[in-house]
């Protein structure tokens, strides 16, 4: 209970988790309702009332197009409401770098954050960066469509050399680091490198990347404490709070 005075105090708002991975059977988060439901307890119980479900796509084993993932949204929203949790899960998805990634956004077949056409989580390959990256950027962005670099800090590449991020975040890309690397629970090398992403500012939020109960929960107040501690209570409250809510309303980040 008291972290989650805590992460109010910070706002006088409740959390939101931009990134995580709590409908059943949609890709390797929960198998089951029953997990899905426990994970959205936890996430209550931190303080987060309001998530964007983030399954994968085109990333060579999972295939979740945006109609897909707007019905089992619905469906496990009402799920909730029937067990009475007070607890919201928005659409999203996590999309791998692919070739025709670009025209699916623009046919409406790819779901972004919120559905709202402006942002969108991009995954990087794990241990290689792709010299199209900053093209597709920029493709986007004359689209007025924003890519989101998710978990920068545990891509191997980048790791060794920051300034592709730096390159990607100048192109017009935003990043998010992960509350476990932050938290060290990645182990010290990817706490490290999350520590410098942060405070370069080249991290523009801070999310769960919840897969399950128990190994990867919907956690983030720990991650909020230590944020606090390496970049400051006002650079903090954008990343947690301010940020997240303007991709949830579709509107420009401010720095």
């Amino acid at each position: 209970m008291r972290g989650k005075k805590g992460s109010e105090s910070l706002t006088g708002n409740h959390l939101i988790d931009l990134h995580a991975h709590i409908l059943p059977k949609m890709d390797d988060g929960p198998e089951t309702l029953d997990e899905s439901l426990e994970m959205a307890r936890i996430a209550v119980k931190d303080g987060i009332r309001t998530m964007v479900t983030t399954p994968h796509h085109l990333n060579g084993r999972h295939l979740n197009w945006r109609h897909d993932i707007l019905a089992a949204c619905e469906e496990f929203n009402s799920q909730l409401r029937k067990h009475q949790i007070p607890f919201t899960v928005l659409p999203g998805s996590e999309v791998r770098l692919a070739p025709e990634l670009a025209e699916r956004i623009k046919e409406g077949r790819l779901m972004t954050l919120n559905d709202t056409g402006r942002y969108f989580f991009l995954e990087l390959p794990d241990q290689f960066i792709p010299g199209a990256v900053i093209s597709l950027i920029n493709h986007l962005r004359q689209d007025k469509v924003t890519a989101i670099i998710t978990h920068p800090e545990r891509n191997a590449t980048i790791q060794q050399n920051l300034d592709l991020l730096s390159d990607f975040v100048l192109a017009g890309a935003l990043s998010q680091v992960t509350a476990g690397s932050i938290t060290g629970q990645f182990g010290r090398y990817i706490y490290k490198c999350s520590v410098k992403i942060v405070k370069m500012q080249m991290a523009h939020f801070v999310a769960s990347d919840a897969h399950s109960p128990q190994g990867r929960p919907p956690k983030l107040f720990s991650a909020i404490k230590k944020l606090t501690s390496v970049v400051g209570k006002t650079r903090a409250k954008r990343m947690m709070f301010d940020f997240p809510q303007a991709v949830l309303d579709g509107k420009d980040i401010r720095e």
